[in-house]
């Protein structure tokens, strides 16, 4: 039987930028290296906003566009309308009642181009996909028996930017005994701990907590510590719904928190071994480097019919 054609852009299969794509070279090299289809490649480009955060596939006859930026652009601008995308993948999806979705519309002048039965039929075209792990567990993708274990000392901590939306849950982790470390990862002189110390902490964590990055009106803003601590079977902690196309459930894959949450009791409402291992098969599910390409595979056919 013949494998189902994909055609990647070589700019960004090439791409060595450490920042730049933001995970898209790695989805692009986990579904070349799957072996489940016949890849070539083009070197079109569809110049919106945030271009480098986006790329067009074709997968058989279907033009499909990957968005990976946390924000609104490339996918809600201009630029989009009239290249006849058949799907539009953007990994920071979240769910939007259509009253609302033409609401934020009005408010950010997206798409006021077209009519608002074009606009939703434009919307129904948009999909969620995987997620990637961060700079520091990439290279366990594929090897995840490889990153080892160290024994559990302490509940969890969090490292990371000290937004608004963070202040809360900041200030119910300092009054659980829980540390929060400000930290600006995408610069050298904003991390105040090594890769080792970082990695460590996490390992020797009960729990691994995700808390929720910025967002935006039409993104989710998620969080790459989901991948992370699943790679290490960690029971996750999540102060949000994440949305993926194939769903992540609050109890099963994962335990949703707030700022009342009891953290010292949770293992007592909770079978977190069980979570743990849920959330460890989803990612091998779904975002490890072959589980990210049957997932797409998924997609594809179940979109297309195929």
């Amino acid at each position: 039987m013949s494998k189902p054609t994909l055609v990647i852009e070589k700019r960004e299969f090439d791409n060595r930028g450490r920042t730049r794509g933001l995970g898209m070279k790695e989805l692009l090299h986990f579904l070349h290296d799957s072996d489940l289809f016949d890849v070539s490649f083009h070197d079109e480009k569809i110049q919106a906003p945030k271009a480098q955060m986006g790329t067009i596939l074709y997968y058989q006859d279907k033009k499909v566009y990957l968005d990976v930026w946390e924000y609104q652009t490339p996918t809600y601008t201009k630029k989009i309308l009239g290249q006849n995308l058949d799907l539009i993948i953007k990994l920071q999806d979240k769910p939007i009642p259509i009253d609302l979705f033409h609401r934020f519309c009005r408010k950010k002048g997206i798409w006021q181009e077209i009519s608002k039965e074009e606009r939703e039929i434009l919307r129904s075209k948009v999909t969620s996909w995987t997620f990637f792990a961060s700079r520091m567990f990439q290279k366990f993708a594929g090897k995840e028996d490889e990153i080892g274990t160290l024994p559990v000392d302490h509940m969890g901590f969090f490292c990371g930017k000290l937004w608004k939306g963070r202040h809360k849950m900041k200030a119910h982790l300092d009054a659980s005994g829980i540390e929060y470390t400000k930290s600006s990862q995408e610069v050298r002189s904003g991390r105040p701990l090594s890769d080792e110390e970082y990695i460590n902490k996490m390992k020797t964590s009960k729990y691994g907590i995700v808390l929720a990055g910025r967002g935006s009106l039409f993104a989710q803003g998620k969080n790459r510590r989901e991948i992370d601590y699943m790679m290490l079977k960690k029971p996750l902690l999540i102060n949000y719904q994440p949305f993926y196309y194939d769903p992540l459930v609050n109890g099963e894959h994962y335990i949703k928190i707030d700022e009342k949450t009891d953290f010292e009791n949770l293992d007592k409402l909770y079978n977190i071994d069980e979570i743990a291992n849920n959330g460890y098969e989803w990612y091998k599910r779904n975002a490890s480097p072959m589980g990210a390409s049957e997932s797409f595979l998924r997609i594809m056919n179940d979109k297309f019919g195929e």
